[in-house]
């Protein structure tokens, strides 16, 4: 009897211990933890989908959509596929019936993994029958498509292997090393993964079919494309305003496939490892909807990447019970929508102008290039600006991406922006209100033209009318205006030394020539390319070999060191017209610019504009007549109603390639040609157009023709009408 009540207190006892330890652990769970397992338990329940987002809108200056998103289907995998879980599973539940599943339960691990490798070739051909079959239907390459795929599941795997570790952490914590933590899939592991985005309605339909059959393990859902309505126009040349040579009275009809490609952009189908560590959709305090995942639209290139930040939306998110009640749901918000300061129908027409099918970026017989053969066609940009907002209403380059008449031509490198080229004469007028303000020419006093600068040299630092062909005339006395019109390199060579190497180029550094206008742009990030410009060591080098009096005459008429681009340019003249104020040219509307006043002599700019415009308008002026030979010439302007003014610039170039592998071709230069304009009832330019001809050769034959040109189409989009 005694026995037997002790045995009942020794049980009682061990029961109460039992029971304060499952009410301890029931407290364990239901208090510290309880919340924590409360979402996984939820998260069990749930399932969680994701809405698509869209980019925003671009616009040209005028309210034209140039970029949209159309309502478009993405394709995607059920994540097991991706990352071969289910190829596995499969293989096991085959073993399982090949011995039968009594059997199954008492063979060893070793014999079970021994069945399942001989069941794994199956199951695998027939995922690659599988992929296959999605490549043939998406219409890409199976390479394409592999490659794809493995990028999603490297981008899983990463990300199973950080919750892993962070589980297996809190698994550590609770139960110490004895229990073994067992790697059960991650959401990312199960859900469906993007691998066609953007498909046609035709193709989604065939995917929604094909899923039906291959056990819903292809899933068709809502997306959107990016789409570019204005990048394939049709522009109408009239060719009676040509130069005489080329001359038609008719018009010419240019198809232009991608208009402002290089200046716009485009988006990219595939999401980079940069995109996602630089934004993460998965992060270690859940899911940002903002995130990159495999399948989302990132900026490529020009307005699209710069503004990537601003355009790309935040997707939704919607969590359901797993009976299919919507538990709750954060709706999409598209990106913000983007205006340039482009005008689209401009910009075809100046990339029509410059097309081959016109013929002025091709060397003509009529250019005298006695280097390059006729026909060859020439690389070039054209820059064109509002005066009073230096916003960019046009910016073209050739060749330009898909060009396939000159495919060697660097048809990435955007020329208007980001060629660097030496400005040549087109740099004078900034020369002449330097050193007037600075005190360094006097008003009313000239400058006698000799030939040659320097005393005893006569075959270096010439003026380029003191050549046998010219019998070696001068240009006697000059004043400002006349000097700039005739563009007298002895007057800019005197003016330059009087300023001195260190002051001249303060004051270019002052028109903006050092500054990294491709990034100011868009105020974007990238420091951009600033050019060519001497530093500090660059200059004591020129003293130690007794070389800086050479440099700082050459540098007067845009030679020696000394590269801009004609974005640059245009901005430089555009200061001028200005007064002095140097405002950072812009490609995007209500975008804050840099601007900075110059505090120039007042006279000094009028004179500089008087100098360009005889530059135009008088027959002496180097811009005013295309000079075929000897009594042979005609006007370089055919434009009514429109008062000019303008600089030709013909610059020292590095040699030609035909073909990247074909021989350098020397002794060419750059044509430039830098014109600005007004109707004719105002005094002062409205826009200013820059013009660059690689290794075209004579400024004004060249590159002039091509500013008439985009002048003509200026005035056709109604830029130089007068006011009512």
């Amino acid at each position: 009897m005694i026995s037997f009540h002790r045995r009942l207190i020794v049980l009682t006892t061990v029961f109460i211990a039992v029971l304060i330890v499952l009410i301890a652990q029931v407290s364990l769970l239901t208090i510290s933890q309880g919340e924590e397992r409360f979402v996984k338990a939820r998260g069990r329940l749930h399932a969680t989908s994701y809405l698509p987002t869209w980019r925003g809108r671009i616009f040209d200056r005028k309210g034209r959509v140039i970029a949209e998103d159309v309502a478009s289907y993405n394709v995607s995998v059920d994540g097991d596929l991706i990352t071969g879980e289910r190829v596995r599973n499969l293989a096991i539940k085959d073993a399982k019936i090949k011995v039968g599943s009594d059997k199954w339960k008492s063979i060893s691990p070793e014999k079970r993994e021994e069945i399942i490798s001989t069941m794994l070739p199956q199951r695998e051909e027939e995922l690659n029958h599988f992929w296959n079959i999605i490549a043939l239907e998406g219409g890409i390459s199976i390479e394409e498509l592999q490659r794809r795929v493995a990028f999603i599941k490297k981008e899983v795997d990463k990300t199973a292997k950080v919750v892993w570790a962070r589980q297996e952490e809190v698994h550590r914590i609770r139960y110490g090393n004895g229990v073994p933590f067992d790697q059960r899939p991650i959401r990312e592991q199960r859900e469906p993964h993007v691998v066609l985005p953007r498909v046609s309605d035709a193709l989604a339909m065939r995917f929604s079919l094909l899923g039906d059959l291959l056990d819903g393990a292809i899933h068709v859902e809502h997306s959107r494309e990016r789409d570019y309505p204005m990048r394939q126009q049709t522009v109408f040349l009239d060719r009676s305003t040509l130069p005489n040579p080329m001359v038609a009275f008719d018009t010419i009809e240019v198809k232009l496939e991608n208009v402002a490609e290089l200046i716009v952009g485009d988006v990219r189908d595939e999401v980079w490892a940069e995109d996602i560590q630089r934004n993460p959709f998965r992060t270690k305090d859940g899911v940002d909807l903002r995130g990159y995942r495999a399948g989302d639209e990132v900026g490529k290139r020009g307005i699209e990447s710069s503004m990537e930040e601003t355009l790309r939306g935040v997707r939704g998110q919607i969590v359901k019970h797993r009976g299919g009640e919507e538990l709750s749901r954060i709706q999409p918000r598209g990106g913000a929508d983007v205006q340039i300061t482009l005008d689209m129908k401009l910009q075809a027409r100046i990339e029509g102008v410059m097309s081959y099918e016109l013929g002025l970026m091709q060397v003509q017989q009529w250019h005298r290039n006695a280097v390059l053969p006729e026909g060859t066609p020439l690389r070039g940009a054209v820059v064109v600006l509002d005066v009073d907002t230096s916003e960019v209403l046009a910016l073209v380059s050739t060749p330009a991406l898909r060009d396939e008449q000159d495919v060697d031509g660097y048809p990435w490198l955007d020329r208007a922006a980001q060629g660097y080229y030496p400005p040549g004469s087109i740099i004078k007028p900034l020369v002449l209100v330097s050193a007037m303000t600075e005190g360094k020419l006097k008003h009313g006093e000239s400058i006698e033209c000799v030939g040659h600068f320097f005393k005893n040299v006569k075959n270096a630092a010439r003026c380029w009318i003191y050549r046998e062909k010219y019998k070696f005339k001068t240009h006697a006395h000059l004043e400002p205006v006349e000097a700039l019109a005739r563009s007298c390199n002895i007057f800019f060579y005197e003016l330059g030394t009087r300023l001195g190497f260190t002051n001249l180029v303060h004051w270019l550094q002052g028109f903006g020539m050092s500054k990294p206008l491709s990034a100011q742009l868009t105020n974007s990030d990238s420091q951009g390319s600033e050019g060519h410009f001497p530093n500090e060591d660059a200059i004591q080098e020129l003293k130690d070999r007794g070389a800086l009096a050479f440099e700082t005459v050459s540098i007067s008429i845009g030679q020696g060191a000394l590269t801009w681009s004609p974005l640059h340019a245009a901005a430089s003249y555009a200061t001028l017209a200005r007064g002095g104020i140097w405002k950072s040219p812009t490609l995007l509307a209500g975008m804050k610019q840099n601007e900075h006043d110059l505090s120039l002599d007042k006279e000094a700019v009028a004179l500089a504009l008087s100098g360009l415009h005889q530059s135009v308008t008088k027959k002496y002026g180097t811009g005013s007549q295309i000079r075929y030979g000897a009594n042979n010439s005609e006007p370089t302007f055919t434009i009514d109603g429109v008062r000019l003014w303008g600089k030709t610039g013909t610059a020292e170039a590095p040699p030609y390639r035909l073909r990247k592998d074909s021989h350098p071709i020397d002794g060419l230069d750059h044509s430039w040609f830098l014109a600005m304009a007004s109707p004719i009832d105002e005094t002062k330019p409205t826009v200013v157009v820059a013009v660059l001809v690689e290794h075209g050769g004579s400024g004004g034959r060249v590159a002039g023709p091509i500013a008439n040109q985009v002048l003509q189409a200026l005035q056709a989009e109604g830029y130089l009408e007068r006011k009512p």
